[in-house]
């Protein structure tokens, strides 16, 4: 459950469409990925030397090394990026939906599949740690068919069984390869969801480490697999010119239904990681709240041991944040979604990078450390100035929160004291 975690969040919507961007890069999208996956190892690894196997979570680690402030800056942009992360991917399943069922939909039948979407998996995370962890596993098997099916054809095609194509003739060089790590490395992020669980996750010393190093190298070698396969085995013109390249490939080797078939896989691909930040988004409130840094209420949990609170706030927000949004249109709302994600998240990464870098005594870390960190630059530098502005009004609304409630919870103190 805890590989399929970082699985599913890893694994979206954008590599279904991603290789139509990259085919035109030619060599260029290899360089590309192999750059992007490196990074996104050596992040893993680096929140790998900071768990340090109690499973008191990414936020606990942090505190222990470079403290409170830090570590509640980290955990609440990586709070607020999930809100919407989840309305971007509920956008994305209703929109699937709504041309499955309907012919040429409205936008506002999109806007209210999607809103059914993220009520419905809100409601399998209030079912249960171990139904959301269930759902993960079943989703993150189906999601990873297509990918599966293409790197097998691109492994039947170097047997010999299909001749291969050439790539783009785009000339390899840093601009172009900078074009395409720009491309690539966004479409890995979610390697971090094995760390925030708060005593969810069995065995931790084991599993967190096995969750964050196993299943990101998974998903990398899947990415380059599929992305680099579909291009020597399709002409990378056609590749291009697809609105849905997974799709057409399929559709060409195994009929036309293969179509709606891969709609749906996608559809999966969407749910599945939205189940699966909703899950990560509640242990993040519920940590945060056992630290009086939001309200107490955040930390109730329901009869199956589930932070209700907090996943029903991740709907509510989710929610709002697509409403209040509607005048943006489906695309802009969700553009205006995927920039907060990666701006929250990319404070997360260099609050733990920082902690890390304190407390690690072995020189042979080093390289993978800054690794890391200049990952983390480039993809800062890439997300560009709008994201940087919203990302830092939400840590000012954060730092404005945390100020009230442990004001509140040292008022509470004193009247406690004075009672007894």
């Amino acid at each position: 459950m805890s590989i399929s975690l970082v699985v599913g969040t890893m694994i979206g919507a954008g590599i279904f469409f991603l290789p139509s961007s990259l085919a035109p890069l030619g060599w260029n999208s290899v360089i590309g990925w192999l750059v992007s996956g490196t990074g996104a190892l050596c992040l893993a690894a680096t929140f790998r030397f900071l768990m340090d196997g109690t499973g008191e979570g990414i936020q606990h680690n942090i505190e222990r090394v470079v403290g409170e402030l830090p570590g509640f800056i980290a955990l609440w942009a990586y709070w607020a990026a999930g809100f919407a992360s989840v309305a971007a991917l509920s956008l994305a399943g209703g929109s699937i939906i709504a041309d499955l069922v309907f012919d040429d939909p409205e936008p506002y039948v999109s806007i209210v599949v999607a809103l059914c979407l993220l009520w419905g998996v809100v409601l399998v995370n209030l079912a249960g740690t171990r139904s959301a962890g269930r759902f993960q596993v079943i989703s993150v098997a189906i999601k990873l068919v297509p990918l599966v099916l293409v790197a097998g054809i691109f492994g039947w095609a170097m047997t010999g069984a299909e001749q291969l194509q050439p790539m783009a003739s785009t000339p390899v060089n840093l601009d172009n390869i900078s074009g395409a790590v720009a491309l690539t490395l966004f479409a890995l992020l979610g390697f971090e969801a094995a760390s925030v669980p708060v005593n969810k996750i069995r065995n931790p010393g084991r599993n967190i480490p096995l969750a964050l190093i196993g299943g990101t190298l998974l998903v990398v070698t899947l990415y380059l697999t599929a992305s680099t396969g579909m291009v020597m085995v399709v002409p990378w013109e056609e590749i291009a010119a697809s609105n849905s390249p997974f799709s057409d490939m399929l559709s060409a080797f195994f009929g036309p239904v293969t179509g709606t078939v891969m709609a749906l896989c996608i559809l999966i691909s969407v749910t599945g990681c939205a189940n699966g930040l909703i899950l990560v988004g509640a242990d993040c409130s519920y940590s945060m709240a056992l630290r009086r840094e939001l309200p107490k209420a955040l930390a109730h949990t329901n009869a199956r041991g589930v932070p209700d609170i907090g996943v029903l706030l991740t709907g509510v927000v989710s929610t709002l944040l697509i409403l209040a949004n509607l005048s943006r249109g489906l695309t802009g709302m969700f553009t205006f979604m995927v920039l907060l994600t990666s701006g929250g998240v990319l404070v997360f990464y260099l609050m733990a990078a920082l902690a890390t870098m304190k407390e690690n005594q072995k020189a042979a870390r080093w390289p993978v450390l800054v690794l890391g960190l200049l990952f983390i630059a480039y993809a800062t530098y890439g997300s560009g100035a709008e994201t940087i502005f919203w990302i830092g009004v939400l840590l000012v609304i954060g730092l404005i929160v945390r100020w009230f409630c442990r004001r509140a919870a040292t008022g509470e103190d004193s009247v406690i004291s004075a009672a007894g």
